[in-house]
């Protein structure tokens, strides 16, 4: 029993932190109070990524979407970028949600949520949020 317990934990450790390195490799803040300083000073909203700990669809996200030149590049110019683990709960309440992953655009200007995509099989709306003029 014990080492399933310490086999779970050593897991979580190892899987629980894939999103920092997600935002090592892309550029993405990982502190909203941060991004919302740097938004605010770029004049840029904030492109919130919500994630959690053993999130297939997460990962997904991350892999065939975002990482990739062809969005990667519009995101930065258009938005800073931010992903935080659901699970840490280091963000305001507003975006606390059942769902992920969920992104968020966030104006610069007052805080507020200007859209919400849910989930990964909505990742043709975040495709088009994110190449939209």
């Amino acid at each position: 029993m014990k080492l399933l317990l310490l086999s779970s934990l050593l897991v979580i450790q190892l899987f629980g932190k894939n999103y920092i390195e997600f935002a090592q490799k892309m550029n993405y803040e990982i502190n909203y109070e941060t991004a919302l300083k740097k938004a605010q000073k770029e004049k840029k909203d904030i492109m919130f990524l919500v994630v959690a700990n053993f999130c297939p669809w997460c990962q997904k996200l991350e892999k065939l979407v975002l990482s990739k030149d062809k969005y990667n590049k519009p995101i930065h110019d258009k938005y800073i970028p931010l992903i935080l683990n659901r699970e840490e709960g280091k963000f305001p309440k507003k975006f606390e949600t059942p769902f992920i992953p969920t992104v968020y655009f966030v104006d610069y200007k007052t805080g507020k949520i200007k859209k919400k995509v849910i989930g990964y099989n909505n990742r043709q709306d975040l495709k088009n949020e994110i190449l939209k003029p």
